[in-house]
């Protein structure tokens, strides 16, 4: 299995090593797939279209586990990347210990930085698919600048408290980068500037 070799991943297992006693292997489960990019690349339209395609699955896009810790806390203070983390804790552990789980695909988005933190959360993704006994498909979406921005601001990201700051994500852009799968057998790197979501969504199942 692959193993992205990180300080942070012996206390990702320690979070979540605790839970995986309970769970019994009989044998295969179904994958996890990890659609990661910047905001309004399309992720969640993209997430829609393959959950439809593929058997048996369901989306879990970013902001149901965003929204929560948000409630709570403000991101800058203190214990907030610890809720943030409790709160996917508690996802990981069904999805490795829930037998009514195992037949279900879950399509993850997300939007993970190739800083410590993002390496951190995405270290989690892995150990949570090796726990469960189930692939994970590791996918970066990118798109152009201009496409971005105009997926950015589209209507229906506001419904999703989701970020529709053009300056902020086009910093990102420029200073940033995602975290990627590098060396993982099933990470894919998708242009997703001139796909439609379907399109996107076909060239995944591929």
């Amino acid at each position: 299995f692959y193993n992205p070799s990180l300080a942070t991943l012996p206390s990702v297992h320690g979070h979540i090593t605790p839970t995986m006693t309970a769970s019994v292997i009989t044998r295969p489960r179904r994958p996890i797939v990890h659609l990661n990019g910047s905001p309004g690349v399309g992720k969640l339209t993209i997430a829609r279209y393959l959950a439809k395609q593929l058997p048996s699955a369901k989306l879990v896009h970013n902001h149901l586990l965003i929204n929560p810790a948000d409630a709570v806390l403000h991101r800058t203070q203190p214990g907030y990347q610890t809720l943030r983390r409790g709160i996917r804790n508690s996802i990981f552990s069904a999805l490795i210990n829930e037998p009514a789980t195992f037949d279900t695909t879950y399509v993850f988005t997300d939007f993970q930085s190739d800083d410590e933190l993002g390496a951190t959360v995405c270290a989690e993704y892995l150990a949570t698919a090796e726990a469960r006994h189930a692939a994970l498909v590791p996918i970066l979406l990118f798109c152009d600048e201009k496409t971005n921005m105009q997926r950015l601001v589209s209507s229906d990201r506001e419904l999703h408290a989701k970020l529709t700051d053009v300056e902020l994500v086009t910093q990102f852009r420029r200073e940033g980068d995602v975290h990627r799968f590098t060396g993982h057998p099933n990470y894919l790197e998708i242009d997703v500037s001139n796909f439609t979501p379907d399109e996107a969504a076909k060239q995944i199942c591929e």
